[in-house]
């Protein structure tokens, strides 16, 4: 990865990634409030790369970005906070301007270019929302706020489902545009909701099937309907600690709790799916556990596994299992546990123990 130190010499800084003697396909300005002093990372990206560069903005607060491949359709700066960036989607020998204010990351106006423009249309529609929900949130992540945040929580929800509001109109007034896409993205997707984001696409014009946000949404949708409640759970082989390979069908007949957790040590997630509980009056005949847990060492989960009561079947990731698993579970969230009837059929998806408990409850005494 390439740094580059940029300093104050004239009104601007130009920054150039090839030879100039080459056409430039994409010239973006970068123009900000609060950004002297600050790393920039720079993501170009395509369908299948990325460029990647680092800028060391020293006492300047504008630089221009110059790229001469074509092949990008879209620019991403990150400004060392996870919670400050801004994408700028790219078209041929079209110039790009990004002003704003770093402290306001999400009323950065990025213009050039209809996709761009629109964008900042609606920024500009839904700015005192967007400014209000910032300085809520910085008001909550203050150590000052942060134990009484409890009274902000419900007014940043209503400017959520404004904003939701806001982008539900612009998306049906522009099916026809690139930027409805990304307000799907931003509004509407929601690995837990597939169908949600799915109902907005359908909205969309067919001819934007080729945009790459649109791929990558419905590929989130078709990952996602896969762990819905009442889908044929995927299918998996995985070892355990005592190296015994299970699949999907290794648990025909009966109930199956897949548990995902972060750390075997860290008992209180175990606790907080109450485990022990749910798995303690149930004989081994009718309901089963396969744990997947985030450890590499599997030397202090054996330890603790042989001092339990209960017979567990455990997972770790230090072959990459547990990771593989969870992306095919579509696992976004820790603890989280699937409820899978004696044919592969997913019952039930929760972080809620009690919820788990009630529900196996019921279906046993059914049975």
């Amino acid at each position: 990865m390439l740094k580059k130190i940029l300093i104050l010499l004239a009104e601007s800084v130009f920054c150039v990634f090839f030879s100039c003697k080459e056409e430039v396909v994409y010239s973006v300005k970068v123009k900000l409030d609060n950004l002297e002093g600050k790393e920039v990372y720079a993501v170009f990206e395509a369908d299948d790369m990325k460029k990647i560069d680092t800028l060391s903005c020293l006492g300047v607060n504008e630089f221009t970005l110059i790229e001469r491949d074509e092949n990008f359709h879209s620019l991403t700066l990150y400004f060392e906070s996870p919670a400050q960036w801004v994408t700028a989607y790219l078209e041929p020998r079209r110039r790009i301007t990004v002003t704003g204010d770093l402290l306001y990351p999400q009323l950065i106006k990025v213009k050039g270019g209809r996709t761009n423009d629109l964008l900042a249309e609606f920024r500009e529609k839904a700015s005192a929302l967007l400014k209000e929900q910032t300085d809520l949130m910085q008001i909550i992540d203050s150590p000052q706020e942060g134990q009484n945040s409890g009274k902000y929580i419900s007014r940043l929800t209503n400017i959520h489902h404004e904003l939701c509001l806001l982008a539900d109109a612009f998306i049906r007034k522009h099916p026809d545009d690139e930027a409805s896409a990304v307000l799907i993205k931003e509004y509407f997707s929601d690995p837990e909701t597939p169908l949600v984001t799915e109902v907005y696409l359908n909205l969309l014009n067919p001819a934007l099937e080729g945009f790459h946000i649109v791929r990558e949404l419905k590929g989130v949708v078709e990952k996602a309907k896969r762990t819905m409640t009442g889908a044929k759970a995927p299918d998996f082989a995985v070892t355990n600690l005592d190296g015994t390979v299970f699949r999907l069908d290794s648990f025909a007949g009966r109930y199956l709790i897949l548990a995902f957790v972060s750390a075997w040590s860290d008992d209180c997630q175990t606790k907080e799916l109450l485990l022990d509980e749910v798995l303690s009056p149930c004989p081994d005949d009718r309901v089963a556990v396969l744990a997947v847990t985030l450890d590499e060492d599997p030397q202090p989960v054996r330890e603790l596994i042989r001092k339990d009561s209960i017979a567990w079947n455990v997972v770790i990731d230090s072959t990459g299992e547990a990771i593989e698993l969870m992306d095919r579970y579509n696992v976004n969230i820790i603890p989280r546990c699937y409820l899978m009837d004696g044919k592969g059929t997913i019952l039930l998806k929760t972080e809620n123990g009690i919820e788990l408990k009630q529900v196996l409850e019921e279906l046993i005494h059914k049975d």
